[in-house]
Protein backbone atom coordinates (compact mmCIF):
# COMPACT_ATOMS: atom_id res chain seq x y z
CA UNK A 1 0.00 0.00 0.00
CA UNK A 2 1.64 3.55 -0.65
CA UNK A 3 1.63 5.55 2.34
CA UNK A 4 -1.49 8.19 2.05
CA UNK A 5 -0.58 11.95 2.80
CA UNK A 6 -2.00 13.07 5.95
CA UNK A 7 -1.60 16.78 6.86
CA UNK A 8 -0.74 18.09 10.22
CA UNK A 9 -2.13 21.47 10.72
CA UNK A 10 -1.39 22.23 14.12
CA UNK A 11 -0.20 20.68 17.32
CA UNK A 12 -1.03 21.39 20.47
CA UNK A 13 0.29 19.53 23.62
CA UNK A 14 -1.95 18.80 26.89
CA UNK A 15 0.52 17.24 28.78
CA UNK A 16 4.37 17.40 28.27
CA UNK A 17 5.84 16.26 31.50
CA UNK A 18 9.35 13.66 31.78
CA UNK A 19 6.75 10.75 31.93
CA UNK A 20 3.98 11.87 29.44
CA UNK A 21 3.59 14.04 26.33
CA UNK A 22 0.33 14.45 24.91
CA UNK A 23 -0.90 15.96 22.26
CA UNK A 24 -4.19 16.91 19.97
CA UNK A 25 -3.18 17.35 16.56
CA UNK A 26 -5.85 18.83 13.69
CA UNK A 27 -5.27 16.67 10.56
CA UNK A 28 -6.27 17.03 6.96
CA UNK A 29 -7.39 13.58 5.44
CA UNK A 30 -6.12 13.05 1.83
CA UNK A 31 -10.03 13.31 1.09
CA UNK A 32 -9.64 16.68 2.16
CA UNK A 33 -11.67 16.29 5.30
CA UNK A 34 -10.64 17.89 8.72
CA UNK A 35 -9.91 15.87 12.10
CA UNK A 36 -9.65 18.33 14.63
CA UNK A 37 -8.84 16.56 17.72
CA UNK A 38 -6.45 13.47 16.82
CA UNK A 39 -4.81 12.30 19.99
CA UNK A 40 -0.79 10.98 19.73
CA UNK A 41 0.99 10.20 22.90
CA UNK A 42 4.61 10.74 22.30
CA UNK A 43 7.23 8.16 23.98
CA UNK A 44 10.94 7.52 23.75
CA UNK A 45 10.23 3.83 23.26
CA UNK A 46 11.16 0.80 25.01
CA UNK A 47 13.36 -2.25 25.24
CA UNK A 48 12.20 -5.46 26.49
CA UNK A 49 14.34 -8.86 27.22
CA UNK A 50 13.70 -12.36 26.56
CA UNK A 51 16.26 -13.98 28.94
CA UNK A 52 17.27 -17.42 28.64
CA UNK A 53 19.72 -18.98 31.33
CA UNK A 54 22.37 -21.93 30.63
CA UNK A 55 20.15 -24.26 32.11
CA UNK A 56 16.97 -23.27 28.89
CA UNK A 57 14.73 -21.55 31.74
CA UNK A 58 13.26 -18.12 30.42
CA UNK A 59 13.45 -15.45 33.08
CA UNK A 60 10.05 -13.83 33.51
CA UNK A 61 9.14 -11.27 36.13
CA UNK A 62 5.29 -11.00 38.10
CA UNK A 63 4.96 -7.57 38.87
CA UNK A 64 1.45 -5.42 39.83
CA UNK A 65 0.47 -2.72 37.01
CA UNK A 66 -1.64 0.47 38.59
CA UNK A 67 -3.28 1.65 35.30
CA UNK A 68 -4.67 -1.88 35.04
CA UNK A 69 -4.85 -3.07 38.73
CA UNK A 70 -3.64 -6.62 38.01
CA UNK A 71 -0.50 -8.60 38.31
CA UNK A 72 0.74 -10.24 35.31
CA UNK A 73 3.44 -11.93 34.33
CA UNK A 74 5.99 -10.04 31.60
CA UNK A 75 9.08 -10.12 30.47
CA UNK A 76 11.70 -7.78 31.08
CA UNK A 77 11.26 -4.50 29.76
CA UNK A 78 11.85 -0.75 30.17
CA UNK A 79 11.81 3.02 28.67
CA UNK A 80 14.74 3.62 26.78
CA UNK A 81 16.10 7.03 28.82
CA UNK A 82 17.13 10.66 26.37
CA UNK A 83 20.01 9.74 23.67
CA UNK A 84 20.25 5.94 25.25
CA UNK A 85 21.05 3.35 22.82
CA UNK A 86 18.59 0.41 22.68
CA UNK A 87 20.82 -2.38 23.51
CA UNK A 88 22.29 -0.51 26.38
CA UNK A 89 18.22 -0.06 27.78
CA UNK A 90 17.38 -3.93 27.53
CA UNK A 91 20.73 -4.47 29.76
CA UNK A 92 20.25 -2.07 32.15
CA UNK A 93 16.77 -3.08 32.83
CA UNK A 94 17.52 -7.14 32.69
CA UNK A 95 19.88 -6.10 35.62
CA UNK A 96 18.06 -3.14 37.76
CA UNK A 97 14.89 -5.75 37.17
CA UNK A 98 15.91 -9.21 38.25
CA UNK A 99 20.09 -8.96 38.94
CA UNK A 100 20.42 -11.16 35.78
CA UNK A 101 23.51 -10.28 32.86
CA UNK A 102 23.82 -12.09 29.80
CA UNK A 103 27.28 -12.53 27.71
CA UNK A 104 25.07 -13.09 24.47
CA UNK A 105 23.05 -10.03 23.12
CA UNK A 106 20.99 -10.22 19.75
CA UNK A 107 18.02 -8.23 18.40
CA UNK A 108 14.87 -9.93 17.54
CA UNK A 109 13.02 -6.89 15.94
CA UNK A 110 11.60 -3.68 16.44
CA UNK A 111 7.37 -3.20 16.71
CA UNK A 112 4.92 -0.66 17.48
CA UNK A 113 2.93 -2.04 20.11
CA UNK A 114 0.41 0.49 19.35
CA UNK A 115 0.29 2.86 16.17
CA UNK A 116 -2.66 3.94 16.06
CA UNK A 117 -1.99 6.46 19.21
CA UNK A 118 1.38 6.23 19.95
CA UNK A 119 4.63 6.92 18.54
CA UNK A 120 6.28 4.27 20.79
CA UNK A 121 8.61 1.50 19.12
CA UNK A 122 9.63 -1.50 21.37
CA UNK A 123 13.07 -3.05 20.44
CA UNK A 124 13.10 -6.86 20.97
CA UNK A 125 15.99 -8.60 22.57
CA UNK A 126 17.34 -12.17 22.91
CA UNK A 127 19.54 -12.30 26.22
CA UNK A 128 21.27 -15.97 26.00
CA UNK A 129 23.70 -17.38 29.19
CA UNK A 130 21.83 -15.36 31.90
CA UNK A 131 23.18 -15.36 35.08
CA UNK A 132 22.67 -13.96 38.46
CA UNK A 133 25.12 -11.34 38.87
CA UNK A 134 24.01 -9.37 41.82
CA UNK A 135 20.52 -7.96 43.59
CA UNK A 136 17.74 -6.27 41.70
CA UNK A 137 17.63 -2.16 41.70
CA UNK A 138 14.18 -1.74 41.67
CA UNK A 139 12.34 1.66 40.98
CA UNK A 140 10.13 2.84 43.98
CA UNK A 141 6.89 2.03 41.92
CA UNK A 142 8.34 -1.33 40.91
CA UNK A 143 7.26 -4.45 43.10
CA UNK A 144 8.96 -6.79 41.37
CA UNK A 145 9.27 -10.89 41.71
CA UNK A 146 11.40 -12.53 39.20
CA UNK A 147 11.29 -16.46 37.98
CA UNK A 148 13.23 -19.13 35.71
CA UNK A 149 10.64 -21.11 33.81
CA UNK A 150 10.39 -23.70 31.62
CA UNK A 151 8.99 -23.22 28.05
CA UNK A 152 6.10 -25.51 29.33
CA UNK A 153 5.66 -22.97 32.52
CA UNK A 154 5.96 -20.17 30.13
CA UNK A 155 3.42 -21.50 27.28
CA UNK A 156 0.76 -22.37 30.66
CA UNK A 157 1.36 -19.07 31.43
CA UNK A 158 0.16 -17.13 28.04
CA UNK A 159 -2.93 -20.09 28.10
CA UNK A 160 -3.83 -19.19 31.29
CA UNK A 161 -3.43 -15.13 30.71
CA UNK A 162 -1.19 -14.59 33.42
CA UNK A 163 1.17 -13.17 30.88
CA UNK A 164 -1.72 -10.67 29.11
CA UNK A 165 0.13 -7.92 28.36
CA UNK A 166 0.57 -6.61 24.82
CA UNK A 167 4.51 -6.33 24.37
CA UNK A 168 4.93 -9.63 26.06
CA UNK A 169 2.91 -11.77 24.26
CA UNK A 170 4.23 -10.01 21.11
CA UNK A 171 7.80 -10.43 22.13
CA UNK A 172 6.66 -14.07 22.36
CA UNK A 173 5.35 -14.55 19.19
CA UNK A 174 8.64 -13.00 17.83
CA UNK A 175 10.83 -14.80 19.57
CA UNK A 176 8.75 -18.23 18.60
CA UNK A 177 8.97 -17.09 14.74
CA UNK A 178 13.05 -16.14 15.52
CA UNK A 179 13.05 -20.03 17.01
CA UNK A 180 13.87 -18.77 20.39
CA UNK A 181 11.48 -21.16 22.46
Amino acid sequence: MERPHWKRLRSTYLIDSTYLKIRRDEIELPNGSVLPDYYIREARGFAIVIARTAAQRFLAIEQYRYASDDVGLEFVAGSLERDEEPLHCARRELHEETGYEAPTWRLLGEFRPDPVRSTSTAYLFFADGAFRAGEPELEPTEQIESAELTLEELLAAVRERHMHAGPSLAAFAIGMAHGVF
